[in-house]
């Protein structure tokens, strides 16, 4: 990841922040899928540890998201989810929504986009946080460690979509 590319990290303009391990991650659904099939696939991918996906909603589509790696986890926050992601040699990237979408419409469609940005990540299992600043609400921090023992439950939705 470049300075550049750093600096100018945003929530996806659809309101969501992806990250994709693309060497598991199995993202078709169906070439006319629906909405529920394509959040249950999500769900499945996130507890596979493939993808790390949260929404913050419209209303913060274009924040700044602040990736900050090995920083240690957030004392405060609005709000925050964890999730694993388990890193191969394909790395770990943040991706948006509407190349998941691609990705499960049309099975020869990869989670990568040529804008997709590669995080600074090496092989291995992490525990990604993702947490709303509490002094600027528009501001959105992605930290990420090694996972060590630690394991969150097992989500059952996508994180913050209502």
């Amino acid at each position: 990841m470049t300075a550049e590319a750093a600096a100018d990290t945003r929530v996806d303009e659809d309101g969501f922040v992806c990250l994709v391990s693309p060497d598991t991650y199995a993202g078709f659904v169906d070439e006319d899928w629906e909405l529920d099939a394509l959040l249950e696939r999500f769900v499945e991918q996130c507890n596979l540890g493939s993808l790390f996906i949260a929404y913050p909603g419209p209303d913060h589509a274009d924040d700044r998201l602040v990736v900050d790696p090995g920083a240690p986890r957030p004392t405060h926050a609005l709000r925050e989810i964890d999730g694993i992601v388990h890193v191969g040699a394909g790395g770990l990237w943040l991706t948006d929504y509407m190349q998941l979408t691609m990705a499960a419409q049309f099975s020869d469609s990869g989670p990568l986009a040529n804008y997709a940005v590669r995080l600074p990540v090496a092989a291995g299992s992490y525990l990604v946080t993702l947490a709303q600043d509490p002094g600027e609400e528009s501001v959105f921090r992605l930290t990420w460690r090694d996972a060590g023992s630690e394991t969150p439950a097992p989500i059952t939705a996508v994180p913050w979509f209502e």
